[in-house]
């Protein structure tokens, strides 16, 4: 899809440019049939010769500055010609159409070269021309009029591309923006790959290895029990998986009823009204409490454990207490992405996540907005 929008974006701006220089070379010829029919006319003598001259070189540099003949290195020179013979223009045939020439520079000037070397373009050229009407008598309104007008385009042409820059910024932030969900959703599908499917498949892995080994010693009954074990997981593992695939696509998760299954060997206290909670709320509430009695079973077999919801005006706090053994490592983080990626859960949920020594055991403290 990018590579696609991508592609009709550059299209899209060829035209344009197409169309520019369509419109360009129209005026030019426009301007060159009027110039032809005009009094004094062009012809190969005297000021005929000065005009057929003047509009030749002045048509030939609009049409290499307008199709970028030569290339962005011969581009200044165009644009300095193509002002020259308005100049010249100016001077032969005062109060004609000449001074167009120096105008079309000027745009084109704005729209292809650096901003400063455009502006002093601008301003020299104005003085010529402004300098050729007056050597040639025209009025004074006719000298502000084309002069205002040159400095005008200038204007014109400065918004044009600080238009055209904010408008190319802010397509580069909502393209990085883009980026950032991309990655922000492919780090929420590795976590729930992980409270998902890495505990169910290792623990059905490591029954089905110790069926294997039963089997191997002739020991078939107690291999049965592991084996139904390991279904029991793998069937835990599918209700998990649908479980997850529900949140990902925004179904609210029903917390309490969850934490009553998950904490049936525990104790389990409920505070507070129970309300609904976004799907991304929810799911890190219960991951978080999945991970913590994961931990407590890993670390301290046998301890106590209290899991406390309660629901509070501003947000939902969730604690896992256990009590007895030495619960899990100092560092409050097991190996791999457990505690890790429940933090990175609830920070980018707007939460906080705490865990660590209290007491005689281990405390997890869950902060959600909500």
């Amino acid at each position: 899809m990018a590579q696609t929008g991508a592609v009709l974006e550059f299209v899209t701006e060829r035209r344009i440019a197409r169309y520019r220089q369509l419109r360009s070379l129209i005026i030019l010829l426009i301007v060159t049939v009027a110039m032809m029919q005009d009094d004094p006319r062009p012809g190969l003598s005297g000021r005929g010769l000065a005009l057929s001259a003047g509009i030749a070189i002045g048509a030939a540099a609009w049409i290499a500055m307008t199709l970028r003949l030569g290339g962005p290195r011969l581009q200044p020179y165009a644009i300095v010609v193509c002002m020259a013979a308005g100049v010249e223009l100016t001077l032969t045939r005062p109060g004609g159409y000449g001074a167009v020439f120096s105008l079309a520079a000027v745009t084109i000037a704005c729209a292809s070269l650096p901003l400063a070397r455009a502006a002093v373009l601008t301003g020299i050229g104005a003085v010529l021309l402004a300098a050729a009407h007056a050597i040639a008598g025209s009025p004074l309104e006719s000298i502000v009029i084309w002069a205002g007008a040159m400095l005008l385009l200038l204007l014109l042409g400065t918004i044009r591309r600080e238009r055209e820059a904010r408008a190319a910024q802010n397509e580069l932030l909502a393209d990085e923006q883009a980026k950032a969900v991309a990655l922000a959703e492919r780090a929420r599908l590795a976590r729930e790959i992980h409270d998902v499917l890495a505990h169910s498949l290792s623990a059905l892995s490591l029954q089905l290895e110790t069926a294997a080994a039963l089997l191997e010693r002739d020991r078939a009954a107690e291999a049965a029990v592991i084996v139904d074990r390991a279904g029991r997981l793998a069937r835990d593992g599918l209700t998990e998986t649908r479980r997850a695939v529900s949140a990902l696509r925004g179904d609210p998760v029903p917390l309490p009823e969850l934490l009553r299954e998950l904490t049936a060997e525990s104790g389990f206290a409920l505070v507070g009204e129970a309300r609904e909670l976004s799907a991304e709320t929810g799911l890190a509430l219960y991951r978080s409490a999945q991970e913590a009695l994961t931990n407590v079973r890993k670390h301290a077999p046998g301890s106590s454990v209290q899991v406390r919801l309660e629901y509070r005006p501003s947000d939902v706090r969730l604690t896992v207490r256990n009590h007895g053994p030495a619960g899990p490592p100092a560092t409050g983080l097991s190996p791999g992405y457990g505690l890790t990626g429940l933090r990175e859960r609830a920070e980018l949920a707007g939460g906080t996540f705490e865990a660590g020594p209290s007491g005689d055991g281990w405390l997890v403290d869950v902060r959600m907005p909500g």
